[in-house]
C-alpha cells in the first residue's frame, strides 16, 4: 500500500531546509523551531538536523498535527545559506531557503519559496501520542482478541508487513502457539527484490516502492518463514530508528537505472544481489540459522513449529460493484504488483464476514484509506456525524474518484460500543510517524466506506456466505 500522506494543510511541510555559513554545517546539529502563518492558520515547524562525518541528515515535525521524523532528503551549506530538500522523500522540492543570522541562533528563510520563516534554536522535543491500552473510557468492548504486543514502523513506508506479522502472531495465539514476535522487516528484503525484479521485467510499468500488500507477507513466509523480531530487528544499530528514506530512495534509482541502461548488460543474478547490497546496507542482513530458546531453527523450521500458521488457509475480500459479486478478480489497485484476487462481496455480507471473524475469534487485517477522517490524531478514525448509512454506491463511488485509496494496513483485534450502542472496531496500528499510533477505534461507518480490503481466514466466513460462490475457497 502507498505510504505518502497527501494533507492539505500540509503541504509545505513537504520540503527540505537550507542551511548556511561557511563550512558551518556543525552548527546546524539539534533542533530549532519556527512558526508558519497564514490568514487561515497558523503552525509550529520543528527541524531536527543530526550531522555525521560530512553529511547532514534533517527531519521535519509538526507538533500541531501530529507529525513525527518526516525526513529530508539532503540539507547543505553554501556560505551562510541553507537548503533544505525533500524532492524524493515528500515530493515536495527545496522546502526551505534560508541564512544564517550572526551568533549562529537564528535562520531566516523562505519556507515553499513564498512564506516567511525564522527558525531559532530550541531545547523542545516533541513526542508522539501513543495508545497502548485498547480501552477507551467511556465505550465497552464487546470483543477482544489476544494479540501480540504493539510494534513501530517508525519513518517508513511498510506497515504492511507490519500488519501482517501482527496478523500471524495473532493467528499462532488463537492455533494454541505460544506468544511469538515476529521480524517485519526479514520480509521487506525478500518482498523488496521480488519487486524490483517484476518492475525490471515490466520496463518500468510495474509499482516499485514501500508499500505493498498482506499477500506479498503470505508468499515470503510461505517460501521462506520467520525470524523473531530479537533475532533480527532490521537495524543494523539496535538504538537508532527506522529510517527508510535514503534505502528506498537508492532502490529506485537502482531499478531506474536497469530499466534505462541495462539492456546488453543484465542478469536476474546480478540486479538480485545489487537490490540486496542496498537493502542490507540499512537493515542488516538475516541469518539463515539462529538459536531461539536455546534451540537451533532455520527460518522455515521456525515458522514450522513455533508459528503454525498455514498462508494458504487466508484470502483477501473486497466489496466493489465493478467486478460480479460472489466472484474473485484481481483488484486495479497500484499496490497489488503481483496481480493477486480477491474476493468480491456485496456490502452487507463484506460486513457481515467481518464481523462473525471478530465475534468467532479471528482477527481482521485490514487495507484501506486511513486519514481522510475526522479525531485520528484523538486515536479515532470516523466519518462526519451526518453520515448514518454507507451504501454499497457510496463505497464504489469513492473508489472510483480516489478518495479512497490503499494508504494504509492495519490489524482489527476487536469490537466496541459506546453508550448509545454505536459499533467500534478495535484496531492495533503501527503508528506510521502519527500521533495515536497504537490501538484506535474506527467507526462502523469509516470501515464500511474507506476499507479496499481485508484478510481473513477461510474458516472466518460463515458457510452461507461461502456457499454462493460457483467455486472452492
Amino acid at each position: 500500500m502507498k505510504p505518502k500522506l497527501f494533507i492539505l494543510s500540509l503541504f509545505f511541510l513537504l520540503s527540505s531546509i537550507i542551511y548556511s555559513q561557511n563550512n558551518k554545517t556543525q552548527i546546524l546539529q539539534g533542533s530549532w523551531m519556527g512558526r508558519i502563518t497564514t490568514d487561515n492558520f497558523s503552525l509550529r515547524v520543528l527541524f531536527r538536523f543530526e550531522k555525521t562525518n560530512d553529511n547532514i541528515k534533517g527531519f521535519l515535525d509538526s507538533p500541531d498535527q501530529g507529525l513525527k521524523d518526516l525526513p529530508f532528503d539532503k540539507v547543505w551549506t553554501i556560505q551562510d545559506s541553507v537548503f533544505v530538500d525533500a524532492s524524493k522523500s515528500l515530493n515536495a522540492g527545496i522546502i526551505f531557503k534560508g541564512r544564517v543570522l550572526p551568533g549562529d541562533s537564528v535562520i531566516d528563510g523562505i519556507w515553499g519559496g513564498a512564506l516567511s520563516l525564522r527558525l531559532s534554536r530550541t531545547n523542545y522535543i516533541f513526542t508522539l501520542k501513543t495508545n497502548l491500552n485498547p480501552e477507551i473510557e467511556g465505550y465497552k468492548i464487546i470483543k477482544l482478541i489476544e494479540s501480540s504486543p504493539i510494534k513501530d514502523q517508525q519513518a517508513t513506508g511498510v506497515c504492511w508487513s507490519f500488519a501482517t506479522t501482527s496478523f500471524i502472531e495473532t493467528e499462532a495465539i488463537r492455533l494454541g502457539k505460544r506468544l511469538v514476535v515476529l521480524s517485519p522487516m526479514f520480509y521487506v528484503t525478500l518482498t523488496y527484490i521480488d519487486k524490483a525484479e517484476k518492475y525490471i521485467r515490466m520496463n518500468g510499468k510495474s509499482y516499485f516502492g514501500p508499500g505493498d500488500l498482506t499477500f506479498s507477507l503470505l508468499k515470503a513466509y510461505k517460501n521462506y518463514g520467520a525470524i523473531p523480531l530479537k533475532v533480527f530487528s532490521g537495524k543494523k544499530d539496535s538504538t537508532s530508528k527506522y529510517n527508510h528514506g535514503e534505502m528506498d530512495n537508492a532502490l529506485l534509482e537502482k531499478v531506474k537505472y536497469y530499466v534505462q541502461y541495462g539492456r546488453g548488460n543484465m542478469t536476474t543474478e546480478r540486479y538480485r544481489k545489487d537490490m540486496d547490497e542496498i537493502l542490507t546496507q540499512t537493515m542488516g542482513k538475516a541469518p539463515d540459522t539462529f538459536t531461539y530458546n536455546q534451540k537451533q531453527y532455520t527460518p522455515k523450521s521456525f515458522a514450522k513449529e513455533m508459528v503454525g500458521v498455514n498462508p494458504d488457509d487466508y484470502v483477501e475480500i473486497t466489496s466493489f460493484s465493478h467486478h460480479p459479486f460472489y466472484s474473485k478478480f484481481i483488484l486495479e489497485i497500484e499496490s497489488n504488483w503481483n496481480n493477486n484476487y480477491y474476493l468480491n462481496l456485496p456490502i452487507r455480507d463484506f460486513s457481515n464476514v467481518i464481523d462473525y471473524a471478530l465475534l468467532h475469534n479471528y482477527s481482521v487485517c485490514w487495507d484501506g484509506d486511513a486519514y481522510r477522517c475526522e479525531g485520528f490524531n484523538d486515536g479515532f478514525a470516523v466519518l462526519n456525524d451526518s453520515i448514518n448509512t454507507i451504501t454499497q454506491e457510496m463505497r464504489q463511488t469513492d473508489f472510483d474518484n480516489y478518495n479512497t485509496i490503499d494508504q494504509h494496513n492495519m490489524h482489527i483485534i476487536g469490537i466496541a460500543e459506546n453508550n448509545k450502542g454505536k459499533r467500534f472496531y478495535i484496531v492495533k496500528n503501527s503508528s506510521d510517524q502519527r500521533n495515536c499510533g497504537g490501538y484506535m477505534y474506527m467507526s462502523q461507518e469509516y470501515l464500511l466506506l474507506k476499507t479496499i480490503s481485508v484478510m481473513i481466514n477461510k474458516e472466518a466466513i460463515p458457510k452461507e456466505i461461502k456457499n454462493k460462490f460457483d467455486f472452492t475457497l
